[in-house]
């Protein structure tokens, strides 16, 4: 088969859904299918590989790192699908890519699949219009696209409710992105504790992901806090990026625990997995993902997770098994991590589980599901 994707973003961003394209992308070309991916350009970059085309765009100031795409006429784009005319569309926003993958769809007569990524009525925030306003603009974006596609793709079970409850009536596959075993643990580690300030013998409690007010570090640096006031040698390092990141700094200099945090700034995805396999615990306090890539790549890498119970890590985590849920607030989050700071013997047992746990969600299952998907629409 060959499958166009239709993305808002693309590399250099680094965020869930760059990574998700990324990695259906490489393993359904491991399984034969040819993928083609339509993303904004972004400036001064350039791709490597030749089956990545860039769309126009112009870069917002509000957003400048996520410049949106111009599809409509451009003659490069149509050359292109004109000598590579796809058997599926695949889009991954319901904005303006996602769109121009819709009409390209309807007029070549192939199916429609639409992934659902993000719960985009909690990003209201994001748009300087009053929040109820965007809240429900976001609903009927996401109602109506969705209801657009032959096929609703989502990475979990409540995501899945939540269309429902808006009125999705389309089919819809759960299929979570999957994880790339060969590069969280076939890469050569780099020392991550030294090079971070973090000293020999602790116990690192890390978290990994977009440095921003959605993901709630706020929740997370205050239980980290509580729970240092029983174990006053743990360390907590926060792998990546984003507009929180002096936010995050201040809260946790205020909290009095300024020198027990390190920030990697952005890092590239291999820096990640070294910060990882140095890490005892895996703290996730985020309400609005959708799926647990981040904590599934925790896991992998023999760090327990400790989550605040939401829809990311419902289909993920086994409680009490391969990692701890509990309820969203400081206090329950900071005695989860208090309980594995102070068990050896618990955080072990956890982190073997937690290994065993990941191998079932491997990158190549989903893209066989997904080309499961594929083949079915093709067939009816």
């Amino acid at each position: 088969m060959r499958i166009a994707v239709f993305t808002e973003c693309y590399r250099p961003i680094v965020n869930g859904v760059v990574v998700s394209v990324q990695t259906f992308t490489g393993e359904l070309g491991k399984l034969g299918h040819e993928v083609d991916i339509y993303a904004p350009a972004y400036p001064g970059y350039r791709d490597a590989e030749t089956n990545v085309h860039r769309m126009r765009s112009i870069s917002p100031p509000t957003r400048p790192r996520y410049p949106m795409a111009l599809p409509y006429g451009s003659r490069p784009l149509r050359h292109v699908f004109a000598a590579r005319p796809p058997d599926i569309v695949h889009a991954q926003h319901p904005f303006v890519s996602g769109r121009e993958g819709r009409r390209l769809a309807k007029r070549l007569r192939r199916p429609l699949v639409f992934t659902y990524h993000t719960l985009i009525r909690d990003y209201a925030h994001y748009v300087p219009l009053p929040r109820p306003l965007v809240q429900r603009a976001a609903v009927w974006v996401s109602r109506t696209f969705s209801n657009s596609a032959d096929c609703v793709v989502v990475p979990t079970g409540a995501v899945e409710e939540v269309l429902r409850s808006y009125g999705v009536h389309r089919p819809i596959e759960v299929i979570p992105t999957g994880i790339d075993m060969d590069l969280i643990r076939g890469t050569e580690r780099e020392p991550a504790r030294a090079k971070y300030g973090i000293p020999p013998g602790v116990t690192v409690v890390a978290y990994s992901g977009r440095i921003a007010g959605e993901k709630s570090l706020d929740v997370l640096l205050r239980a980290f806090a509580l729970a240092v006031e029983k174990e006053p040698e743990a360390h907590l390092l926060l792998i990546g990026g984003g507009p929180w990141y002096g936010r995050c700094r201040r809260l946790a200099d205020s909290m009095g625990v300024g020198e027990r945090v390190s920030f990697t700034g952005y890092v590239d995805r291999r820096r990640v997995f070294d910060c990882l396999a140095e890490s005892d615990v895996f703290a996730f306090a985020s309400l609005t993902d959708t799926q647990g890539v981040a904590v599934l790549e925790a896991m992998a890498l023999g760090c327990p997770p400790v989550a605040v119970r939401s829809g990311a890590v419902s289909d993920v985590i086994k409680d009490g098994v391969d990692g701890i849920i509990v309820e969203p607030s400081v206090e329950a989050l900071a005695d989860g991590l208090g309980r594995l700071l102070g068990s050896d013997d618990l955080r072990g047992r956890l982190a073997g589980r937690a290994r065993e746990r990941a191998e079932e969600f491997t990158a190549g299952r989903m893209a066989e599901r997904l080309a499961g998907v594929y083949g079915k629409l093709l067939s009816s």
